[in-house]
C-alpha cells in the first residue's frame, strides 16, 4: 500500500493565509490603480476645494453683514447721545439702561446672524450695561450671563486697545464681534459686543459628508464647526497667504483655503475622516462587501482545516493521556493524522505508552523484590552485645539463684529470639503482640539494672488492634536505656502511644543529656540516604528502625528524635495505619 505524502501544518496554514490576504490585496491595488490612472482622485478633490471656497465666500459675506450691523450702532449716534445726556444729568440711570436695551432689541433682536447683543458703558461696566437676545435663534439669558461670568474680562482688555476698529474674539466655541462706541467729540462711551449665531452664519459647511471635521479661523479666532479640531499643522503650511490646496498623509485627506474678507482673514480647514469612501475609493462599500463575501468561505475552509488537522488530533491525544492517567498502560492511539507533526507525535505517544507498560511490568516487580530483600535484611539484624549481656546474666543467675528465675529469663530470651527468627514470615504484627516482645526485653533488662530502671507504659487499649512492623520498638527502647539510664546510673523510661487521623504515634521519653556530638550523630543516623555499612553495629538500632518505616510507608513516616529539655529526650515512631488496623502500604505501592 502506497503511503500518503504528509503535508505539514505550517505549510497548510501559510497557504491559507496567502490565499485569504492575497485576493483582497489584489482587489485594493486594482481599484487604486484604476482611480489614479483615470484622474478620479484629483477631480474629486478639486470639487471639494471649490466647494470649500464657495462656503468661505458665503461665510465672509455673512460676517460682513454683522460688521455692518455693528457699524450702524456707532454711526447713528443713538447710544452715544444717551450716554452724553446721562453724563450731563439730563436723564437718570434707569432711563439710560432701559433706552439702551430697547435699542439693542429693536436693532439686533430679530437678526438671524446674531444670538445676543451686549452693551456696557465705560464708566462702570458691571453696573451700566444692557443686553438683548434673539430667542428665535436660540439666544437665552444664560448665554448673556456666561459672557459676564467667563468672557467679559478678556473682552474688556481687548476693547481697551481696539480704538475704532472691529475685532473678533472667541471663547470655547463662542464667537463675539467687539466694537467701541465713540461720541462725535471722540469720547469712548462704551463697547458693543455681538454674539454671532454660528449655526446661521456657517451653516453652509454642513454640506460636507458625515464624518468630516471642519475648523474655521477668523483672524486669530479658532472655531471648531464640525467634528474634531483640524490644525494648520496637518496641512503642512503654517502660513497660508491666500492659497488653497490639499494634503494626503497615511490615507487622511485634508483640504484648506485662505482668503481676505475686507480687513479680516478667513482660513478654513477640512479633514475627511472617512476619506477612503469619499475620495480615493468611490465604490469602497461595494468592494468591502465583496471582500467579506469572499473571505467568509475562505474563513470557513481555514476553520475546517484547523479542526481536522489540529483540534481533532489534539483531542485524540488528550483522550490517550486520560487513559494513561487511569492506569491503562500501553494504550495505543488508533487514528492516522494527516499532518507530519501530529503523525510523529502520535507515533511517539504509542511507543512511549508501550515502553511505559514494559517498564511497569518488569522494573516495578524487580523494585518490589529488592524492597522486600532490604526489609528482610534489616529485620535480621540483632545487636550481638545485647545477646552477650543476656547470656552473662543468665549464667550468673544460674550460679547464684534458684531455677525459677533462670527459667523466667530463659523464657523471655526465647520470646525475643522467636520474634527475631520470625518463623511465620510475618513482617507486621498487632501492637499487642509487639508489646509481648517489648515486655520480654524489659524483664531481662530490669533484672540487669534492678531498681535503677523505672518503666512507665501509657498505651490505651484501643490502639492495640493496629499492626506495626515486627521488633520496631525494642531497638528504640534499648537505645533509650543504654544511652540514658545506663549512662546516668539510673532513670525513668516512659512509653506512650496515640492515633491521630491515619497515623499511629509511639513515643519513648527517657532521661538523657544530648551533646552537640550526640545530636550530629543522631542526625546522620536518621538521614534518608544513610549507609548502614559505614557504622559500627552498636549504633545501627535507630537507623534500622527509621529505614524500615520509610521503606514500608514512605514520607512522613519514620523515626524522629528531639531534645525536650536539658534532661529529657523523646523518640517518636510515625506509622501509617488504616481504620481496620492494617498497614496502609498501598499508598507507597
Amino acid at each position: 500500500m502506497k503511503t500518503k505524502r504528509k503535508i505539514s501544518i505550517k505549510s497548510r496554514i501559510i497557504a491559507l493565509m496567502v490565499l485569504c490576504w492575497l485576493l483582497p490585496l489584489i482587489l485594493i491595488t486594482g481599484v487604486n490603480v484604476y482611480y489614479i490612472s483615470s484622474n478620479q482622485f484629483e477631480s474629486k478633490i478639486s470639487k471639494q476645494i471649490e466647494q470649500l471656497k464657495f462656503n468661505d465666500q458665503v461665510s465672509a459675506e455673512r460676517l460682513n453683514k454683522v460688521i455692518e450691523a455693528s457699524r450702524q450702532a456707532s454711526y447713528d449716534g443713538t447710544l452715544t447721545d444717551l450716554y452724553v445726556r446721562y453724563k450731563k444729568g439730563a436723564i437718570p440711570e434707569h432711563d439710560l439702561l432701559a433706552s439702551s436695551m430697547y435699542y439693542l432689541g429693536d436693532r439686533y433682536g430679530r437678526d438671524s446672524l446674531i444670538k445676543a447683543s451686549i452693551l456696557w458703558y465705560r464708566d462702570d461696566p458691571a453696573r451700566l450695561n444692557s443686553s438683548a437676545y434673539n430667542t428665535g435663534e436660540g439666544g437665552t439669558y444664560q448665554l448673556v450671563q456666561r459672557y459676564w461670568d467667563e468672557d467679559h474680562e478678556a473682552v474688556e482688555a481687548l476693547a481697551g486697545n481696539l480704538d475704532t476698529k472691529v475685532q473678533f474674539y472667541s471663547s470655547g466655541n463662542r464667537l463675539y464681534l467687539v466694537r467701541n462706541l465713540y461720541s462725535p467729540s471722540y469720547v469712548n462711551a462704551g463697547t458693543l459686543v455681538l454674539l454671532i449665531n454660528k449655526n446661521e452664519c456657517f451653516e453652509n459647511y454642513s454640506v460636507f459628508p458625515s464624518g468630516t471635521s471642519v475648523t474655521l479661523h477668523v483672524d486669530d479666532c479658532n472655531l471648531r464647526l464640525i467634528g474634531d479640531e483640524v490644525t494648520a499643522k496637518e496641512t503642512g503650511k503654517e502660513e497660508m497667504g491666500g492659497v488653497s490646496g490639499y494634503t494626503w498623509d497615511n490615507g487622511i485627506l485634508c483640504i484648506y483655503h485662505d482668503m481676505l474678507a475686507g480687513d479680516h482673514r478667513i482660513t478654513s480647514l477640512v479633514r475627511f475622516d472617512d476619506s477612503s469612501s469619499f475620495t480615493l475609493f468611490y465604490g469602497y462599500k461595494t468592494i468591502l462587501i465583496g471582500m467579506v463575501l469572499c473571505l467568509i468561505p475562505l474563513l470557513s475552509i481555514l476553520l475546517w482545516v484547523f479542526y481536522r488537522h489540529v483540534t481533532k488530533p489534539v483531542e485524540k491525544m488528550m483522550d490517550g493521556a486520560v487513559e494513561i492517567e487511569k492506569g491503562n498502560l500501553g494504550y495505543q492511539l488508533d487514528f492516522e493524522p494527516e499532518s507530519k507533526e501530529f503523525h510523529y507525535l502520535a507515533d511517539s505517544f504509542n511507543k512511549m505508552s508501550e515502553k511505559l507498560k514494559y517498564q511497569f511490568d518488569h522494573i516495578y516487580e524487580e523494585e518490589l523484590a529488592l524492597r522486600d530483600a532490604r526489609i528482610m535484611a534489616l529485620q535480621s539484624h540483632i545487636n550481638p552485645h545485647f545477646m552477650n549481656n543476656t547470656l552473662e546474666i543468665i549464667n550468673w543467675e544460674a550460679r547464684l539463684s534458684g531455677n525459677q528465675k533462670v527459667s523466667q529469663m530463659i523464657e523471655a530470651l526465647a520470646t525475643l529470639m522467636d520474634a527475631g527468627i520470625d518463623r511465620k514470615k510475618q513482617p507486621e504484627v498487632l501492637l499487642s503482640e509487639e508489646m509481648i516482645y517489648v515486655n520480654a526485653y524489659l524483664y531481662i533488662i530490669a533484672e540487669r539494672l534492678g531498681k535503677r530502671l523505672t518503666i512507665k507504659k501509657e498505651l490505651p487499649d484501643e490502639i492495640m488492634q493496629y499492626k506495626v512492623p515486627r521488633l520496631i520498638l525494642q531497638p528504640v527502647i534499648e537505645n533509650a536505656i543504654e544511652h540514658g539510664v545506663v549512662k546516668n546510673g539510673q532513670g525513668t523510661v516512659v512509653l506512650s502511644g496515640r492515633k491521630e487521623g491515619r497515623f499511629l504515634y509511639l513515643e519513648i521519653v527517657n532521661e538523657a543529656h544530648l551533646t552537640k556530638e550526640d545530636e550530629a550523630k543522631i542526625e546522620r543516623l536518621l538521614d534518608v540516604d544513610y549507609d548502614t555499612s559505614k557504622e559500627a553495629s552498636g549504633s545501627l538500632g535507630i537507623a534500622n528502625v527509621n529505614q524500615r518505616l520509610k521503606i514500608l510507608y514512605g514520607e512522613p513516616c519514620g523515626l524522629s528524635m528531639e531534645k525536650l529539655d536539658e534532661n529529657h529526650v523523646r523518640a517518636r515512631l510515625t506509622i501509617l495505619v488504616g481504620e481496620d488496623g492494617k498497614i496502609m502500604q498501598e499508598i507507597t505501592d
